[in-house]
């Protein structure tokens, strides 16, 4: 039973990266093109908000640079 069992491991532990597709170039992601834009066309806040169980979430607000 435990050579069976053991027999069992190690062919699925074989398969396992046969399994796994490949990464090829094209599923990276690309870089973001508009960060640029955001940076130069918004202001950035950053708050916790406390919670009534005492927990602070925290958030980003971006707001446009024109609006004001």
């Amino acid at each position: 039973m435990r050579n069976s069992f053991a027999l069992l491991l190690l062919t699925a532990s074989s398969a396992i990266p046969q399994a796994v597709p490949a990464q090829n170039a094209t599923t990276q992601r690309p870089a973001v093109p508009g960060v640029a834009f955001v940076r130069e066309n918004y202001s950035k806040y950053e708050y916790r908000i406390p919670m009534r169980d005492g927990v602070k979430l925290f958030t980003s607000v971006y707001i446009p640079k024109d609006v004001f």
